[in-house]
């Protein structure tokens, strides 16, 4: 009998000494960091809309000849509608990011002219109004080097674009000439209007 009072004593002591070997250990493993925060990625656009409020097309102006008779003209510069979409792309994830991007703009707006025709002695020879539509669109590519430190981004970017001006006739009475110019943007265009009947 003695070996089976013995087997059951063996398994007790086994046992209990895993009970007064304390609570076990855990390694502790730091989490991993999380990723770092990305700005200003992949496509964005934007949508411009707004008014023209003031157009300033110059103050009225006088000219004079040498018999003292006088042509006023006084521009109109009434209000007008802007609006535009900007679209780009950003490639890459490190601290350059080369970026492409497309600027489509429009503005439009009422132009025109009251002039009077006045002789010398105060005496009006002629006095008539002309409006028109002035119609202008742009498009822009620019091509635009971006450097991130995270949420702060300088950038540095050239682009090739060209405009056009639309400028149809609106007075039947006048003979307006009316034209389109296209050119590169950075080419200053002027436009000349003449009304005559």
């Amino acid at each position: 009998m003695k070996p089976l009072t013995l087997i059951p004593v063996a398994i007790g002591i086994l046992l209990s000494g895993s009970l007064f070997a304390g609570p076990p250990e855990y390694k502790q493993v730091a989490p991993p960091p999380p990723p770092p925060e990305l700005y200003g990625l992949g496509f964005y656009g934007a949508i411009d809309a707004g008014a023209n409020v003031y157009q300033n097309r110059g103050g009225t102006r006088v000219f004079t000849n040498e018999f003292g008779d006088t042509l006023t003209i006084d521009p109109k510069n009434d209000v007008g509608f802007f609006g535009g979409l900007k679209a780009g792309y950003v490639f890459g994830r490190g601290v350059f990011r080369p970026t492409i991007e497309g600027d489509f703009f429009y503005n439009g707006f009422r132009g025109g002219a009251n002039t009077t025709l006045a002789l010398a002695d105060g005496t009006v020879l002629r006095s008539s109004s002309a409006t028109s539509f002035i119609n202008t669109g742009a498009f822009m590519g620019n091509f635009i080097a971006r450097f991130a430190f995270g949420r702060f981004q300088t950038y540095a970017g050239a682009g090739v674009g060209i405009y056009t001006i639309g400028i149809p006739s609106s007075a039947p009475s006048s003979n307006i000439s009316s034209s389109i110019i296209r050119a590169p943007r950075s080419t200053p265009v002027r436009v000349a209007i003449w009304a005559s009947n």
